[in-house]
């Protein structure tokens, strides 16, 4: 059997004379190259070394964006790797003249232009905001877990300390009972002194880890108490556990919100807020603003629901689409919160069975001011109180803003499509990161290099977007007008 056979190595090739040869006209790397080109770094706030500058020469600030730019294009996130692109990549070779930069040059830009990332991915948004990529109408929300360069076992809690030091007196206490009983035994047997015995010597030894165990212990709940998340995570500060549902992961919470349009991603976020209860209001006026419209439809899913957040959108002019958390039956189930009539002039509720429950008093919880209407009187011979509610009677809590929570219901039944929507939009964008990607965890620590990070990351996910829904030509057109901000 035959087989085919490779050209020997020291076969003489006539290859291409430039590079350019390598890079055809519609290779995406002339996106890069374009859209990078066309930035006024100095103006985005990237620190350009003067001329005359003392010193060996410099990497142009714009080199090193290229690189960055097309490694997480192209799945490439490690300096390391990049540095390796740059020797046998042809299309980082063809971008980057040939410039060669060490891995920790290339780290160390990303270190300092930290903040810089964000401004980046905001003028690509320009850009698709010009070709009419974004259809400004609806806009999905979603977060999701990425884990940190930190271990779990170095993520500390206040359970868990206090844990640790429950069990560090537990330890502490048998090492002294054994300690006792090896210095009876050695007094009995006249031995030379029990300091000089090798098992008591040995507790000796491990009580003092004990105590030093314990006084950091003791010194991670102090630092505790001087942090925001009042966690402490030893190799990323920043980073804290993180909790929903199964998953647990000590990193940060990943925000994006999505047009419908294309599913391109609006605006992206990363925090430390343990849940979304939080989020909904400020990534849904960040979309907003940056869309640079009056008015917008927002959708995420339950975890986002909040009275105040609802409210607080309400007042920005965005119409959101979020599920309360379903509340458990009073009673068998059979009366509903709905079911009871709301009497504004007398401020009062009139039951199914047409009994009065007046406003007793007013109760504050984290989600707000709440009214509480009940009557011991009219409940007391009610036929129908089991079916009704557990206890003697029952109680009716109300939250101020309930008829802007009304509305918004209402307004989730007259539209039950919303929900798969929103799964589609967002989900998709999320499925890209990780999965394509390969997204699931940072390469740097602290939360404002995370934030570059993941900024990279969204830019990299947008343009792959736009060069998929109208491709090489269309985008290098675009890129060779000014870059028209939203209105």
């Amino acid at each position: 059997m035959s087989y085919l056979s490779g050209v020997s190595r020291q076969q003489r090739m006539l290859l291409p004379d430039s590079v350019e040869d390598y890079v055809g006209a519609d290779n995406p790397v002339r996106v890069v190259d374009a859209f990078v080109e066309g930035l006024d770094l100095p103006a985005l706030g990237f620190e350009l070394k003067p001329q005359g500058t003392p010193g060996a020469p410099a990497y142009e600030p714009k080199a090193l964006l290229k690189l960055y730019v097309y490694g997480y294009l192209n799945r490439i996130r490690s300096s390391r790797e990049l540095e390796k692109a740059t020797r046998r990549n042809l299309e980082v070779i063809w971008l980057l003249g040939q410039l060669m930069p060490e891995h920790w040059t290339i780290n160390a830009f990303r270190r300092e232009h930290r903040a810089r990332f964000k401004t980046v991915f905001r003028q690509f948004n320009l850009i698709c905001g010009n070709l009419g990529l974004f259809g400004k109408e609806l806009v999905a929300i979603d977060g999701t877990f990425l884990k940190a360069v930190n271990n779990p076992q170095r993520n500390f809690t206040r359970a868990k300390v206090e844990k640790m030091l429950e069990e560090i007196d537990r330890r502490t206490n048998e090492y002294l009972e054994a300690l006792e009983t090896a210095d009876r035994e050695a007094a009995a047997q006249s031995m030379a002194g029990p300091c000089e015995e090798p098992k008591a010597a040995s507790l000796r030894s491990k009580l003092a880890t004990m105590e030093k165990k314990r006084s950091e212990c003791h010194a991670l709940l102090e630092a505790m108490e001087k942090t925001p998340t009042a966690q402490v995570s030893l190799t990323d500060p920043d980073s804290r556990l993180l909790e929903k549902q199964t998953d647990r992961t000590v990193g940060y919470n990943a925000q994006i919100a999505v047009d419908a349009a294309h599913h391109l991603i609006v605006t992206e976020e990363v925090t430390q807020e343990p849940t979304d209860v939080r989020l909904l209001a400020p990534m849904a006026t960040a979309a907003k603003e940056a869309l640079g419209v009056e008015q917008i439809k927002v959708v995420a899913d339950a975890g986002y629901y909040s009275h105040r957040q609802v409210r607080m959108c309400e007042e920005q002019a965005i119409e959101a689409y979020v599920p309360s958390i379903p509340q458990a039956p009073a009673g068998e189930g059979a009366y509903p919160k709905e079911c009871f009539h709301y009497d504004a002039e007398r401020d009062l509720y009139r039951c199914p069975q047409g009994r009065v429950l007046t406003r007793h008093a007013d109760t504050i919880k984290q989600s707000g001011r709440y009214h509480v209407c009940y009557s011991a009187a009219a409940c007391r011979d009610c036929p129908v109180r089991k079916q009704c509610t557990r206890g003697a009677y029952r109680k009716i809590t109300v939250h101020e803003d309930q008829p802007l929570i009304d509305q918004v219901q209402s307004r989730l039944r007259q539209h039950p499509k919303m929900q798969r929507e929103r799964g589609s939009i967002v989900e998709h964008a999320f499925g890209t990161l990780k999965f394509w990607q390969g997204y699931r965890s940072f390469l740097a620590r602290g939360l404002e290099m995370v934030r570059a990070e993941f900024s990279l990351s969204c830019l990299a996910y947008n343009l792959r977007r736009a060069l998929n829904v109208v491709g090489v030509s269309a985008l290098l057109a675009a890129l060779q007008k000014p870059i028209l901000a939203a209105a």
